[in-house]
């Protein structure tokens, strides 16, 4: 493997870094025009020093708290916006008769004290944990976001370059020779970037292309006869800037004058862009997530937001955010260190103390080239990318959004996409089946062990049971599907009547108002049709629902509610023995009573009689049972700890069944734990004895273990029917 250059880490830093000083320097001028206006007017270089002293103490902050070194915190348009507002409103109310002095001493004051309510805001919602409510946000919406940037990054350029908008109207003036020459180069320089950036991976491409893109422009330049005045007065180079230090001092001097009660008329302006800062915010760091494919820890960024806001605010600086398109150059550019950052401090304090004389030099067309660059990658990812990679209806999200903010306006755009993309999450949603599978009182059996005849009986009539495992969460999208469901069942004439219907909500997440008014309907429809519907698995609210809608608890019966589904399909079991078998005939069950006496007679001997009252645990999960456990009378639960306080119950056989088997044969541990329901007569074969019959009878232990066998493969065939049926 090749030697990798130190230049290679360092020298994408130094342009990164030079060209985001140079964009913060650019922005402080353009965003303290929008406040420093007319009795404020003289006081705009004040205003720039007051964005550079913000932009420093975010670069810092960046460089040294944050963890990925491509982030660059900046100030941002949206608190500028509202400070804009707020001196609009002074100036032509209580402020009418200020001097420009006192209306600049209100107005540093006011930028420090917002920069310090964000930065209160902000900490609280990392401190809180709320930074992950940005995973939430739709990934269309998201993409539509970042393609809006990049189209408003583009325009952005077109203002640096000739300083008109690219809107519509400005079309005629852009296409004017005399306009073209200062945009058209940029436009090209940026398109030769992206091609060339794809297709070639150095370090040195950046760096190459930008010496080349200025020595062709002094060249050409100096070749048609202008100077660097010329170039200067015809809008070519990014001057004149301002003389002298920009440093406005600290707003902590016009603290005691300050007159609180015109800034707490501003709050509920304030608290709106104390949450659309927020907004903007975490869609920037969803943003850079996808474009450098990796995680940010959201609330911690929320905190360092926070804190450089609040010392920016003291500061005198205005309040901001990190910055996607900066921080994307940075990423860009291959930038590894804090040197990037640092490079943007150290420009900022030059600037504040000298001015940015040095800076007229840089010629518009090119910084307006790798700004326009950025913005076409954006719109390349997002529009071209992305085409084959997401659904359609994504990809029109995305456009729309995208139209949207360049139309009407960012916020717009956002809200747009958010509604469409909840519409089409209903939509999509709904057709997520909610019924998980379908069974029957046939293929699913409740943990109840029964006796062979009754089995043999369940198995006849137990497609007079439908039970529904339901999933997720159902809403007016998906409850319709039940009551079609449920009709269907009915119309089907190759099964047995329906009797009962067993929705279980074991994995239901919630359920809203449409749904009860769905089983409203399935009332109405099992009243007409003569069934039961039973709901188990219910968890508080869903009950409290049922509840107060007056569909639990039903004077009729119709509707019953029980704790899971075993128990809700045992009694529908019982519900079915009981109806259609005469007292003679259930007498089967507990003719069970004498089946170890005449089926094991001979090995009597072996065994050990037990008479063991209620509520007794036989045997102990984790634990030895020691033997097997034959039940002659009585009924006993196999139950299971879960470990969570919770107990699930297993299984619950009466006479003639057999627990303990397993551990017996295996040499294992107990499973579960076996608990008598009332008192019980058991023969208990032990471990010793077993032992014994092996050795003095293996004939008659050969009856045993004939028996273990069938009733293993019993149990096996019947877990096999079980699964056939759900994977229907």
């Amino acid at each position: 493997m090749p030697n990798k250059s130190p230049f290679s880490d360092i020298l994408p830093s130094l342009i990164a870094g030079s060209v985001n000083g140079i964009i913060c320097i650019i922005s402080a001028m353009a965003l303290s025009a929008l406040v420093f206006i007319g009795p404020l007017t003289p006081y705009l270089p004040q205003g720039i020093g007051i964005l550079l002293v913000a932009s420093l103490i975010f670069a810092l902050f960046s460089a040294f708290a944050s963890k990925n070194p491509v982030i660059l915190i900046a100030p941002q348009d949206i608190p500028i916006a509202i400070l804009a507002l707020m001196a609009a409103t002074i100036i032509g109310s209580a402020g009418s008769d200020w001097t420009g002095q006192q209306l600049f001493e209100y107005m540093f004051v006011a930028i420090g004290v917002t920069s310090v309510l964000v930065g209160v805001f902000f900490f609280i919602l990392g401190q809180f944990k709320l930074g992950k409510l940005v995973r939430f946000i739709p990934f269309p919406v998201v993409g539509g976001f970042l393609a809006g940037t990049g189209w408003l990054i583009v325009q952005f350029s077109f203002s640096m370059m000739t300083e008109l908008n690219l809107i519509f109207s400005n079309l005629a003036a852009l296409v004017d020779p005399a306009m073209l020459i200062k945009w058209w180069p940029g436009v090209l320089f940026g398109v030769v970037l992206l091609v060339a950036d794809r297709y070639i991976s150095h370090y040195l491409l950046l760096p190459g292309i930008l010496l080349i893109g200025i020595a062709v422009f002094y060249g050409s330049a100096f070749l048609n006869g202008s100077t660097f005045a010329s170039l200067e007065n015809g809008g070519y180079l990014l001057g004149p800037f301002p003389e002298g230090g920009l440093f406005p001092g600290l707003p902590l001097a016009y603290l005691n004058s300050f007159q609180w009660n015109l800034y707490f008329a501003q709050f509920p302006t304030i608290g709106t862009m104390l949450i659309l800062n927020a907004i903007s915010l975490l869609f920037n760091y969803s943003g850079l997530e996808l474009t450098i494919k990796d995680d940010v820890d959201l609330d911690r960024e929320l905190k360092i937001n926070g804190l450089s806001n609040i010392l920016a605010g003291f500061g005198g600086g205005s309040a901001g955010y990190m910055t996607l398109s900066e921080s994307t150059m940075n990423y860009n550019m291959g930038v590894k260190s804090k040197l990037s950052n640092l490079i943007v401090a150290g420009m900022c304090v030059l600037t504040l103390i000298f001015g940015a004389k040095i800076l007229s030099v840089f010629p518009k067309v090119i910084l307006g080239g790798l700004i326009f660059n950025l913005g076409l990658l954006f719109l390349t990812d997002w529009l071209y990318d992305t085409w084959h990679r997401i659904s359609k209806a994504d990809y029109f999200i995305i456009v729309l959004i995208l139209v949207v903010i360049g139309a009407v306006g960012f916020l717009e755009g956002i809200f747009i996409g958010l509604i469409l993309s909840v519409i089409l999450f209903v939509i999509n949603y709904s057709k997520v089946e909610v019924i998980k599978y379908e069974l029957s009182g046939k293929t699913y059996h409740s943990n109840v062990e029964r006796s062979e005849q009754l089995k043999e009986f369940m198995n006849d009539k137990g497609d007079q049971i439908f039970i529904l495992p339901l999933q997720g969460f159902i809403f007016f999208g998906t409850s319709n599907r039940l009551l079609e469901r449920v009709q269907e069942r009915l119309d089907n004439t190759d099964q047995s009547d329906l009797k009962y219907l067993i929705f279980n909500f074991g994995q239901v997440t919630g359920i809203d108002s449409s749904t009860i008014n769905s089983f409203n309907k399935l009332r109405i429809m099992a009243e007409n049709n003569g069934f039961k519907v039973l709901f188990c698995s219910l968890n508080d609210e869903m009950e409290h629902q049922f509840s107060v809608e007056g569909l639990l608890p039903d004077p009729d019966n119709i509707f019953q509610s029980f704790i899971d589904l075993d128990y809700g399909l045992e009694w529908c079991e019982d519900q079915i023995i009981h109806d259609l078998l005469s007292n003679e005939e259930l007498a089967i069950d507990s003719g069970e009573k004498d089946f170890f006496k005449t089926r094991f007679a001979d090995l009597i001997e072996y065994f050990e009689h037990k008479e063991i009252s209620k509520d007794i645990s036989i045997i102990e999960q984790g634990k030895d049972p020691g033997g097997i456990y034959f039940l002659e009378s009585g009924r006993i639960t196999v139950q299971l700890d879960t470990g969570t306080g919770d107990n699930i119950r297993l299984k619950s056989m009466g006479p003639g069944t057999v627990v303990g088997e397993v551990s017996l044969y295996l040499g294992s541990k107990a499973s579960a734990s076996v608990i008598t329901d009332e008192d019980c007569i058991i023969y208990f074969l032990s471990k010793d004895n077993f032992k014994k019959l092996n050795m003095e009878a293996p004939e008659k232990a050969a009856e045993l273990h004939t028996y273990i066998v069938q009733l293993l493969s019993d149990r096996l065939a019947k877990s096999n029917a079980t699964i056939k049926a759900l994977m229907r």
